[in-house]
C-alpha cells in the first residue's frame, strides 16, 4: 500500500475539513486568525507544536469555532454534549429556515411562501415555517385601532366629532334635536365608553388604513399564495362575480362588465400571464361578491388583503393605470359596505383625495384620448375613461357631503370637462347617468361651497334658484335606462343635496312662515329617503342581500331620520296633509309610522357596529320624546 502525499495544512487535516491549499495561508486559517502551516502538526489537545512560527499559540479554549460544527460560530444557548473521549462539544441551536414539509422530507427548500416544492405537490396552502410560530399568535392589529399609546380615547372621539365640518354633516341636526328634546342620556358618551371598555375592533372587517399598509396583507406577498387563494375558490368565483354584478355594479358601475368577463376567462386559461394591476381589481371584485353572498368577513377579507398586496407591487402612486384607479374605487365601496362606522367614512374622504390626484395624473379630467390608443379602440377607451372620471367625482361629492368637509377637486377640473351629449334620430336628447351627473356636478359644487361656507351664509333667494335647477336635473333621472337600483341611488344623491341646500333655513325657528320652501322641501326629501330605505331592505323583488347596499347611504338615511324627528318634535310645526312641488305631504301619524318602520330596519343592524347602536339609541330616545309630546298635546 503506497503512502498518499498530504497536501492539506496541518489545521485542516487535524479538523478533518477540506483545505483549499492556498499558500502561504489557506482560507480557513485566514478566517480563524491562526498561522497556517503545511509542515507542522497539531497535538491531540489542539495546541501547536513548539516549532510553529505563531508568536501567540491559540489553544482550543481560544478557538471561536467548534471542530465538530463545520467551522460555524457557536451560538449562545446551544446545548452541550459529552463526546466519547470525555470532552464537552458545543452544539448550537440553529433556526430551521426550511418549511415544515421540506424539513420533514429532508429536501432543499427555496424558503418562499409557499415554496416551489409545496406548490408543485399541491400543498401550497399548507406550506408553513416553524420560525414564524412566535408571531402567529400575536394580533396583527392593535387592540384599539382608533388611538395610539398614551392617547385619551374620549378626547380623540370628542375632537373628531367637533372637527371643523360644514352644514352637510349631521352635527347640526344633533344639536337641533338636543335643543328640542333635552336629552338626558349622553348617547355619544355611551359610545365612547363602549369603545373604551370593549375595544370594538370587531366592528371593522377591514383595518382603518386599508388599502395602504394593512398588516394582514403581508401573508400574500408571494404571487404563488395569491394564485393559490384564487384556485382554491375556483368553484365559487363565478358566484362571487355574479353577486358583485347584481349588488354593487348597478349602483356604482366601476368595471366594464363585458371586458371584465372576457379578462376573467383569459385569466383562467393563463393565470400567470395577467398583470398585477388587473389581478388586484379582480380580487376586489371577488371580495365584494363574497361579502355580498355571506355578509361575513370570511372569505371576503382574504381577497381584500390579497388585492392590497397585489396593488402594493404596482407603481400606482407615480405611474397609475386605469386598473389601479378601479381597484382604489372598489376599496371605497368595500370600506363603506364592510366597515359600518363613521371612522371608515372619514378614511374614505382622505382616500378619495388620493384617487382624484391619481386620476388627474392620468389625464381623466381633460377628456382627451391618450396618445397610445388604436383608432379601433378609441371609442371604448374614451367611454371607459369618462365613466371612471364620473364615478370618482361622484364619490368625492358623496364623501364631502357625509363628512362635512370640503372637496379636493379644483373647480376648473369640473367646469372645463366637456359633457358628452347623445340624441336619437328624431333629435331628442338622450340622457345617460353619466351625462346627468357630469352636467349637474358644477352646480352641486357651488351648492356645497355656499351651504358649507362659514363666512357668507347663503340667502333664501339663492336657495330657491338652486332648488329649481337641481329639481330640473332630478327629473331627467326618471327615464334613464338601466337597473332600477341605479335610478334609486341617483334619486338619493339629488335629494341629499337638496337637504344640504335647505338645511340652514329649514331649521330656523320660524321656518314654516319665513322659509316655507326650505321647510317643506326638507321634510319631503327626508320622507322620500326613508321610503328608499324601506325599498332597499324589504322589497322582495330585489336580489337577495340587497339590504347590504343600504350601507352606502347609511348617513343619508340617518340624516333623513333625524330631520323628521326634528319636525315631529317641533310643537307648533304644521304637519297636515300639504301639497308641495313634488308630492302630498302625509299627516303627522303617517310620518310617525314611517319612521317607526325604518327604526325596525336599523335595529336589524344594531349589533353590526357601535355607530349603528348609537344611531338606534338616538332614534329610540327621540321617538320616546315624540310619543311623550304627542300624549301631552292630546291630553
Amino acid at each position: 500500500m503506497r503512502n498518499r502525499q498530504i497536501q492539506t495544512c496541518d489545521w485542516c487535516r487535524e479538523s478533518k475539513r477540506r483545505c483549499d491549499k492556498t499558500k502561504p495561508t489557506c482560507s480557513r486559517c485566514l478566517r480563524a486568525g491562526i498561522v497556517c502551516s503545511f509542515s507542522t502538526s497539531l497535538n491531540r489537545n489542539g495546541v501547536f507544536n513548539s516549532n510553529s512560527s505563531s508568536p501567540n499559540p491559540l489553544t482550543a479554549e481560544d478557538w471561536p469555532y467548534s471542530q465538530t460544527s463545520s467551522l460555524e460560530p457557536r451560538v449562545e444557548g446551544g446545548s452541550d454534549e459529552v463526546g466519547s473521549v470525555g470532552k464537552v462539544v458545543k452544539r448550537r441551536v440553529r433556526t430551521c429556515l426550511s418549511c415544515k414539509r421540506c424539513h420533514r422530507l429532508k429536501v432543499k427548500c427555496d424558503k418562499k411562501l409557499p415554496c416551489s416544492r409545496c406548490c408543485q405537490s399541491g400543498n401550497s396552502m399548507k406550506c408553513s415555517y416553524t420560525y414564524q410560530k412566535h408571531t402567529t399568535n400575536q394580533p396583527l392589529c392593535p387592540a384599539d385601532p382608533f388611538t395610539s399609546a398614551g392617547e385619551n380615547l374620549e378626547a380623540v372621539i370628542t375632537l373628531w366629532f367637533w372637527r371643523r365640518r360644514g352644514s352637510s354633516h349631521f352635527r347640526a341636526l344633533l344639536s337641533r334635536i338636543q335643543s328640542l328634546a333635552h336629552f338626558e342620556t349622553p348617547h355619544f358618551a355611551l359610545a365612547i365608553q363602549e369603545h373604551s371598555e370593549n375595544h370594538r375592533i370587531s366592528d371593522l372587517v377591514l383595518p382603518g388604513n386599508f388599502p395602504l399598509g394593512s398588516p394582514q396583507a403581508a401573508k400574500y406577498s408571494s404571487i404563488e399564495t395569491v394564485l393559490a387563494l384564487i384556485q382554491n375558490s375556483h368553484s365559487r368565483c363565478q358566484s362571487y362575480i355574479e353577486h358583485y354584478l347584481n349588488l354593487y355594479q348597478p349602483i356604482h358601475p366601476i368595471v366594464d362588465v363585458e371586458v371584465f368577463q372576457g379578462e376573467v376567462a383569459e385569466f383562467w386559461n393563463n393565470p400567470h400571464e395577467m398583470n398585477l394591476g388587473w389581478l388586484a381589481q379582480f380580487l376586489m371584485v371577488l371580495g365584494l361578491g363574497a361579502f355580498g353572498a355571506s355578509r361575513e368577513p370570511e372569505p371576503a377579507e382574504d381577497f381584500f388583503f390579497a388585492s392590497e398586496a397585489c396593488l402594493a407591487k404596482t407603481p400606482f402612486l407615480f405611474r397609475p393605470s386605469l386598473s389601479n384607479l378601479r381597484t382604489l374605487c372598489l376599496t371605497i365601496v368595500a370600506k363603506q359596505v364592510a366597515n359600518a362606522t363613521c371612522w371608515a367614512l372619514d378614511s374614505c374622504w382622505s382616500m378619495i383625495g388620493l384617487i382624484v390626484r391619481l386620476a388627474m395624473m392620468l389625464g381623466l379630467d381633460q377628456n382627451r384620448p391618450p396618445p397610445s390608443v388604436d383608432a379601433a379602440d378609441l371609442h371604448n377607451e374614451m367611454a371607459n375613461r369618462c365613466r371612471l372620471w364620473t364615478i370618482i367625482i361622484y364619490f368625492d361629492i358623496q364623501m364631502s357631503i357625509i363628512s362635512g368637509m370640503s372637496s379636493v377637486l379644483p373647480q376648473d377640473a369640473i367646469a372645463a370637462y366637456q359633457v358628452p351629449h347623445l340624441s336619437n334620430p328624431g333629435g331628442t336628447a338622450i340622457y345617460s347617468w353619466e351625462s346627468i351627473l357630469l352636467e349637474s356636478f358644477p352646480l352641486i359644487f357651488h351648492v356645497l361651497a355656499r351651504a358649507n361656507s362659514s363666512t357668507h351664509e347663503i340667502d333664501y333667494e339663492e336657495v330657491l334658484q338652486y332648488d329649481m335647477e337641481i329639481r330640473r336635473m332630478m327629473r331627467r333621472v326618471v327615464p334613464v335606462e338601466g337597473n332600477g337600483l341605479l335610478r334609486l341611488s341617483l334619486d338619493v344623491f339629488f335629494r341629499r343635496v337638496l337637504m344640504v341646500l335647505h338645511r340652514c333655513h329649514s331649521l330656523h325657528p320660524n321656518a314654516p312662515n319665513a322659509h316655507p320652501v326650505s321647510y317643506w322641501s326638507s321634510l319631503e326629501c327626508s320622507l322620500a329617503l326613508l321610503v328608499h330605505h324601506r325599498e332597499l331592505c324589504d322589497d322582495p323583488c330585489l336580489p337577495p342581500n340587497t339590504s347590504l347596499v343600504s350601507r352606502f347611504f347609511m348617513m343619508d338615511f340617518f340624516a333623513a331620520a333625524l330631520t323628521i324627528c326634528i319636525h315631529l318634535l317641533w310643537k307648533d310645526a304644521p304637519l297636515a296633509a300639504t301639497m308641495t312641488r313634488e308630492c302630498l305631504i302625509p299627516p303627522r301619524q303617517t310620518i310617525l309610522d314611517t319612521i317607526k318602520s325604518c327604526q325596525g330596519i336599523w335595529l336589524r343592524e344594531e349589533n353590526k357596529s357601535a355607530c349603528f347602536r348609537t344611531g338606534c339609541r338616538l332614534l329610540e330616545t327621540s321617538l320616546d320624546k315624540i310619543e311623550e309630546t304627542t300624549t301631552q298635546t292630546t291630553t
